[in-house]
């Protein structure tokens, strides 16, 4: 392309010449099936085929084991900031948050429309110049949420704690820029509008079964938030 201009802003990531050019002829006619990738059925073996393909090359460049299911939802990483405590917060029981900035602060408020929270550290006092190692998880939390790159505030986490209680990871914008042990997490979900491709898209790797020793939570038992 021409002129073609580069932001290397924190927002939007860039997207590859084959990448654009895929995705204009899919508009105009999906393999040469004669209709839009935009009118085809979601049910058809066409576009099943899309979401396979999709789910086996983040299967492959992440090495995400067997037992943890690839899911492709709506509405942003932030929507991930309610669904994860509709999902796994159990009565009566606390979850335990990193605050490492701005979007970590936004999970741990809708946290708290479902349930306790706890806060195991924060680097708010120094206006998030650094992230906090040196903090304890209660082994009776239903799970521990992290943000593993902050934008805004420019700090990233590269050690991840050894606990026994599940670890959900917010990789929005660092996810596919390293190589993780997915079997490190018990949930990584990351929005697409930053490594992957356009806004809009919200990629989710959830375990299937988590062990006894991390309570045995069903990640799709989906409750009302306490009012």
């Amino acid at each position: 392309m021409a002129n073609k201009k580069y932001n290397f802003g924190a927002g939007p990531c860039i997207l590859l010449d084959i990448v654009l050019n895929g995705a204009s002829d899919a508009v105009k006619d999906y393999n040469r099936t004669g209709i839009s990738i935009l009118e085809i059925s979601h049910r058809s073996s066409e576009f099943e085929n899309v979401i396979h393909e999709c789910q086996s090359l983040v299967r492959e460049l992440l090495g995400v084991p067997d037992n943890y299911s690839i899911l492709f939802l709506q509405g942003g990483a932030s929507t991930q900031f309610s669904m994860v405590p509709m999902c796994l917060m159990q009565q009566l029981k606390r979850a335990s948050y990193l605050d490492t900035g701005c979007f970590s602060l936004k999970a741990i408020a809708e946290a708290k429309l479902f349930g306790p929270v706890h806060i195991v550290a924060s680097s708010k006092d120094s206006d998030y110049d650094h992230i906090s190692y040196d903090y304890y998880i209660p082994g009776d939390s239903v799970y521990f949420h992290c943000t593993s790159n902050n934008t805004i505030e420019g700090t990233e986490i590269f050690t991840f704690p050894e606990t026994n209680v599940p670890v959900v990871c917010d990789m929005s914008s660092d996810i596919f820029s390293r190589q993780i042990n997915v079997a490190d997490f018990d949930l990584i979900y990351a929005g697409a509008q930053k490594n992957m491709g356009p806004a809009g898209l919200t990629l989710v790797i959830v375990k299937k079964n988590a062990s006894a020793a991390h309570g045995e939570f069903n990640s799709f038992n989906v409750r009302l938030p306490h009012l």
